[in-house]
């Protein structure tokens, strides 16, 4: 079975009907059971937040968010190991993206930090169409469907 990191950029972008073709077919293969996604706690966090900021009026309430997202993906357990290399992966991850003409005013967040860490450890795809995520996530050999 296939399995992929879901990160919050594709929840929401599957949430608003602006998914790519790519990762259009990766959420149909979850919901359908071909595919098995994952998230971790910090993926939780962001959608909740962004479902509180109005982000996604398709989830009338709290519980309903919370059983789309426990019933949908699993959950990656995080531990001081992950932690310590994801704050690893942010630092030079920073770096990368300042060197680069295009994305040098960007910052890796720790939930990015953590997802691309996930995606070496675990050898999964992150599905994902964050800038950031894609760029430092690949120079770190994980591959970014998008």
């Amino acid at each position: 079975m296939r399995k992929v990191i879901v990160d919050t950029y594709a929840i929401l972008s599957a949430a608003t009907d602006t998914l790519t073709p790519n990762a259009m077919n990766c959420m149909l293969e979850i919901k359908t059971g071909k595919a098995r996604g994952y998230i971790h706690y910090l993926i939780f966090y962001e959608v909740m937040y962004h479902w509180r900021r109005g982000r996604l009026p398709a989830f009338t309430t709290e519980e309903e968010i919370i059983t789309y997202l426990t019933q949908s993906f699993q959950d990656i357990r995080l531990d001081d190991r992950i932690a310590s290399e994801a704050s690893n992966v942010k630092v030079f991850g920073d770096k990368m993206l300042a060197d680069n003409v295009l994305l040098h005013s960007r910052r890796l967040s720790a939930c990015d930090a953590t997802t691309i860490v996930l995606g070496k450890i675990l050898q999964i795809p992150i599905v994902s169409g964050d800038e950031d995520l894609k760029y430092v996530g690949e120079q770190f050999g994980v591959k970014v469907i998008w």
